[in-house]
């Protein structure tokens, strides 16, 4: 890839860089590249047709055109800019914690509509990855107490960094791998979107989803092993009113259905393309 050496304004960059990625089968062409220059110039993306004329330094060239190698080699665009919003809030993300998709913004939405953000709740977030679920949780309901556990230490680290930026306190993290040990609390909240992708699908995978932590996406299994595990302890750790909330492989919403409907009381929610996506439940 050559950029000729000439002036390039933030227009020629935009122009030459959407061919170059669709050319290269990108997603987004033109979005990739606006939140590319958002990103290096430290400005929002008015500005880059208000100032379309600008002309790029020799620093700012050098890194678009590192940005846009690592983008036609699959990297996904979240990892090369190191962040992602989530919900009304900047996390940051890198190849330790799966980058979180709208569907988990559905999740946790559900929450949020569904429960007093005024009253004190102990929240459980298993598998907290970047953070994104607890802290998300952790600032709107801001007199409850979110515990965040994670069997990574280097995801549990970029939490502890996001917690920081964003300044949430009522939130701990703990190191855990909740298939081999279980919470001693009892929750009125627990959440969690377990690795539920199956050994069989991930052979199937877009090439930008092999960048991601393959524990945090499969159980190397049939993708039900964390359900199952949750069918065991959540009777043990849930509060006698409490609920939990679970993201769904939809093409698996049946099978996890089965798990749990002899145990709890419980219910599948659909997302916005009518997939069935997050079961809700509480003890029966």
């Amino acid at each position: 890839m050559t950029l000729e050496i000439k002036t390039w304004r933030i227009i020629d960059i935009i122009n030459w860089s959407k061919e170059y990625l669709a050319k290269h089968n990108i997603d987004s062409p033109r979005l990739t590249i606006e939140l590319m220059l958002v990103s290096v110039l430290s400005i929002d993306r008015v500005k880059l047709y208000t100032d379309y004329d600008k002309p790029l330094s020799n620093e700012e060239l050098t890194t678009i055109r590192e940005m846009l190698k690592q983008r036609i080699k699959r990297v996904p665009l979240q990892y090369i800019l190191g962040q992602v919003q989530f919900l009304d809030n900047t996390f940051i993300v890198n190849k330790d914690v799966l980058i979180p998709r709208p569907e988990t913004e559905e999740l946790v939405s559900l929450v949020i509509n569904e429960n007093d953000c005024n009253k004190k709740y102990k929240i459980l977030d298993i598998g907290t990855g970047s953070g994104c679920i607890a802290l998300s949780l952790a600032k709107k309901f801001q007199y409850s107490e979110v515990t965040a556990i994670d069997n990574s230490t280097s995801a549990l680290k970029i939490a502890k960094q996001n917690s920081l930026d964003l300044n949430v306190e009522n939130i701990k993290f703990i190191y855990a791998d909740i298939l081999e040990s279980e919470p001693q609390l009892k929750y009125d909240i627990i959440i969690s979107n377990p690795p539920y992708v199956s050994s069989n699908e991930l052979e199937e995978i877009e090439p930008e989803l092999t960048y991601e932590p393959r524990t945090a996406l499969t159980d190397n299994s049939d993708g039900l092993e964390f359900y199952r595990r949750f069918v065991t302890i959540f009777k043990n750790i849930l509060s006698i009113e409490g609920q939990f909330y679970l993201e769904l492989n939809s093409s698996l919403a049946e099978e996890v259905k089965s798990l749990f409907e002899t145990e709890y009381d419980i219910e599948i929610v659909k997302d916005l393309f009518g997939k069935p996506r997050i079961l809700k439940g509480r003890l029966s």
